[in-house]
């Protein structure tokens, strides 16, 4: 079967439009022709020399009048002159610009004419010099702004006056007066004056001018130009369709919304059939109704514009619900609990059945029981004596059925469970004793009767007290009392079924005119300082003063306090999170009536007070601290500590920006901070959080982490050589930063190389002194090449080592060779030695050199 498909898109059949068109022509021909009458005719204007005025005339008439202007007799004809024509054709504006003194002061008429008549209207016009302006003219102080705005946004054009009196504003658009009232709330002048349009339109642009005017005359603003500015956006889909499943025969809309600029055009297809008609494509929105659906199917929305077209598509399934259980019924009622039993009504298996319940006095919705799996369960935790609605669901794989018929049911009688309210007493005598209540909360039934407790023994239990029976009223008298005693007493409320619980006691004194204990007496915190104190107005005497007794619970130091007969007291000055207790007494002029029973409430919490305590540091690594504290003292804490926060902050380094760590669990007595700098001096601050917030931060601490190996290398290694067999190495020490401990001192490294490569193990210098630069490597091979290195090294290790440098030791010279002297006659002198021991190269010969003890300088031969 096909399903009926319709288009929620309101259009008028071509047939019924030209039956409209037609209807009009014979309603308005049938229309007798008309006198013009004035709509808006112009008012007398005072304006500035050099400024502008605008007189407006309007008329209605059958046929539309024709309006003229005329000054003076004549026709107006100036080039300061200007006739503005309404869009409709109803009226025009005379605007004069600029204004000249002399010239421009006349009587201006306004002349509306048909076929039926001629109808006049004048107004005067007034021009000052700027010497003549009175005070109190009106003043633009601010004006209309050139403005660009996006089409469908607001548009706000500013404007504000002063005057005395104050000035009344209004707008002027391309000569013409802004029509408020005809746009439906799109155009609003605000309080300020300033002119706000909502959702823009391409219409709204123009030249608009701001006008103060009043009895002193009329102040135009300066124009200023309104852009209406319209974006060009490819269509997209605001609301796509969405996948619906629906039962046999059931129908469903699907709604498709489309948006872009310009609007794009929606439509529907299934398949290749096109379920909308071409000259029928609405803008934006498409919702295709489908009805008598039988088969599942794809529907596609299409969305077309100029600038592209887009598709989207949704699966309408049909799906098969069970149906309603049959005979509901209820077989078993108590007073909390109900017994329903019911048929399944589905000849196929359901998955399970829901229960929905609801007093018929509640205004919520229905509560529910899923996962039933028989046609019988008892549903308990009802209110006794209350009226019930059920009604029962099954649900398969697919989803829930609709409910059974509902059936309705009372629950049980059972005895009230809350005692009367606001139980209040007062002596009407010496002797005899007024007590009123309200019923209770929870009657559970109804109510049959009171009854009285009362005693002059406030420690007997209750079966010894008195007890006076009434009916259902709400108050009683109980004469025949002693006098001059306090009695206590107590109220409870029965049912068919039994006795609910008794009232709080309530203490009286047999002692006319004194009253009764303040009734419904409570205590709530406001503040971490507050405690605000409510109870009932007495019915009895004036009461003059009350009397209230308050103290910390655990503490026999009881404050008291007298106060003006009131409802409720405050009271302030409470330490937080404390335990106070509060017992009060009413007094009249006729004495001092009971105080109630102490009751108690806790100060809300505050902030701690005080910091964390003892905060001590250890340092484990060199990239860890360990902090430990214990929580501030119990009566600095004003609450109860629910987590810790630890600041630290590097004393030197590369990142000395404070940190946090937040969010310490409340038992935590430590924490570990780590990734830490090496060898680096922190800071550590502790607080203390509530549920408040945060308390003071405890006193910095601070400690070091412990030494590493130098995380650099040496610095400006250079290395030279003194002779043949000696080279100097020089360095620099690591950056402070990189040398993660105390520098304990310096190892040199040096190899001989062969052809580029190290020859056997690298020798090693261990230079022990902390502040060492230089070293001198000695007993090395002449003309041969070294490489050399340098590390720092901590109580840790060594350090990394610097880029090696290569050095090659110079060319070797002949050793010393073996000398002797020997003595001659005469002035002479035998020397002979032997070649050198050491010997490198060719002998090239031998050098002499001699002098005499007393000479400076050597003789060489």
């Amino acid at each position: 079967m096909v399903p009926n498909i319709h288009l929620a898109v309101p259009f008028l059949p071509r047939g019924a439009l030209l039956f409209l068109i037609l209807l009009s022509c014979v309603v308005f021909s049938s229309l007798a022709d008309s006198m013009p009458s004035f709509v808006k005719s112009p008012e007398d204007q005072t304006g500035i020399s050099g400024g502008v005025a605008s007189f407006v005339c309007q008329a209605a008439g059958e046929p539309k009048p024709r309006i003229t202007w005329m000054k003076k007799g004549k026709k107006v004809s100036s080039q300061r002159f200007e006739v503005i024509e309404f869009d409709d054709g109803s009226g025009s504006v005379l605007r004069i610009q600029p204004l000249r003194t002399h010239r421009d002061e006349a009587i201006y008429e306004c002349t509306a004419t048909n076929s039926v008549g001629e109808i006049n209207t004048s107004a005067k016009l007034t021009v000052l010099e700027e010497n003549q302006i009175p005070h109190g003219f009106p003043t633009i102080d601010m004006g209309p702004q050139l403005k660009v705005v996006e089409k469908t946004r607001t548009a706000t054009m500013l404007c504000a006056a002063s005057g005395n009196p104050d000035p009344e504003i209004s707008w002027f658009k391309d000569m013409l007066p802004v029509d408020i009232s005809s746009s439906n709330g799109r155009i609003k002048q605000l309080r300020s004056g300033a002119l706000q349009i909502e959702n823009s339109e391409e219409s709204d642009q123009g030249k608009y001018e701001c006008v103060a005017m009043n009895s002193a005359g009329t102040r135009y603003s300066a124009p200023a130009n309104l852009y209406v500015r319209v974006r060009r956006v490819p269509p997209r889909f605001s609301i796509p369709p969405t996948n619906q499943e629906v039962m046999p025969g059931g129908s469903v809309n699907l709604t498709c919304v489309a948006v872009g600029s310009p609007m794009p055009y929606v439509k529907w297809t299934m398949g290749l059939v096109e379920l909308t008609k071409e000259e029928e494509m609405p803008m934006g929105r498409n919702v295709l109704e489908v009805n008598n659906i039988r088969e599942s199917a794809n529907y596609t929305c299409v969305a077309i514009s100029s600038l592209g077209m887009i598709e989207a598509t949704a699966q309408v399934t049909v799906k098969a619900l069970p149906k309603p259980p049959a005979s509901l019924i209820v077989t078993e009622t108590t007073a909390t609990s109900v017994t329903l039993t019911w048929d399944s009504g589905n000849p196929e298996p359901v998955s399970y059945y829901m229960i929905q319940y609801r007093a018929k006095t509640s205004d919520n919705g229905f509560q529910e029981v899923e996962g039933v799996a028989t046609t019988r369960y008892s549903i308990g935790g009802l209110s006794p004596y209350s009226e019930y609605e059920f009604r029962v669901m099954a649900v398969n794989n697919i989803g829930r059925g609709p409910p059974s018929d509902p059936v309705e049911t009372r629950t049980g009688e059972q005895a009230p469970s809350s005692p009367p309210l606001h139980v209040q007493a007062r002596m009407l005598s010496a002797s005899t004793m007024l007590v009123q209540w309200e019923p209770p909360e929870e009657p559970n039934g109804q109510i049959r009767g009171y009854r009285v407790y009362y005693s002059s023994d406030l420690t007997a239990p209750l079966s010894a007290w008195q007890k006076h029976n009434t009916d259902d009223s709400s108050l009683t008298t109980i004469s025949g009392l002693t006098p001059d005693i306090t009695y206590s007493l107590r109220v409870l409320g029965f049912t068919s079924v039994g006795d609910g619980p008794p009232s709080d006691i309530l203490q009286v004194k047999t002692q006319q005119g004194v009253p009764a204990q303040p009734s419904s007496f409570e205590a709530e915190a406001e503040l971490d300082s507050r405690i605000m104190l409510t109870w009932l107005w007495p019915v009895q005497d004036p009461i003059t003063k009350y009397e209230l007794q308050y103290w910390e619970a655990g503490s026999d130091n009881k404050l008291h306090v007298s106060f003006n007969p009131a409802g409720s007291y405050a009271v302030d000055g409470l330490k937080p999170d404390t335990l106070y207790r509060f017992s009060l007494a009413a007094r009249s002029e006729m004495g001092l009536g009971v105080y109630t029973q102490p009751i108690e409430a806790r100060t809300a919490q505050s902030t701690p007070s005080a910091p964390p305590q003892e905060v001590h540091l250890v340092s484990l690594s060199s990239t860890s601290l360990k902090v430990s504290w214990v929580a501030p003292p119990a009566a600095s804490r004003h609450g109860a500590i629910v987590r810790y926060t630890v600041s630290y902050q590097a004393m030197a380094g590369e990142d000395t920006e404070r940190h946090e760590v937040t969010g310490i669990g409340a038992d935590a007595t430590s924490f570990v901070l780590e990734g830490l700098e090496k060898w680096t001096e922190y800071q550590v601050w502790v607080r203390a959080h509530t549920d408040v917030g945060p308390g003071p931060e405890s006193a910095p601490v601070r400690m070091r982490t412990k030494e590493d190996v130098p995380g650099a290398p040496p610095r400006k290694l250079e290395v030279e050589a003194i002779n043949s067999t000696a080279i100097r190495v020089t360095w620099k020490p690591p950056l402070q930063g990189k040398q993660h401990g105390q520098i304990r001192g310096y190892q040199v490294i040096f190899s001989r190389l062969e052809n580029g490569e190290p020859r056997g193990q690298p020798n090693i210098m261990d230079v022990a002194l902390p502040e060492a630069q230089e070293a001198i490597i000695a007993g090395l091979h002449s003309e041969t090449t070294y490489s050399v290195t340098v590390a720092a090294y901590t109580t840790k290790g060594d350090g990394a080592r610097s880029k090696a440098k290569v050095i090659t030791t110079t060319g070797a010279v002949p050793g010393k060779p073996t000398m002797m002297i020997s003595t001659t006659m005469g002035n002479t002198a035998l020397i002979q030695w032997q070649p050198p021991k050491e010997m490198v190269g060719e002998l090239m010969g031998y050098q002499l050199q001699y002098k005499r003890t007393d000479e400076e300088n050597y003789t060489s031969r």
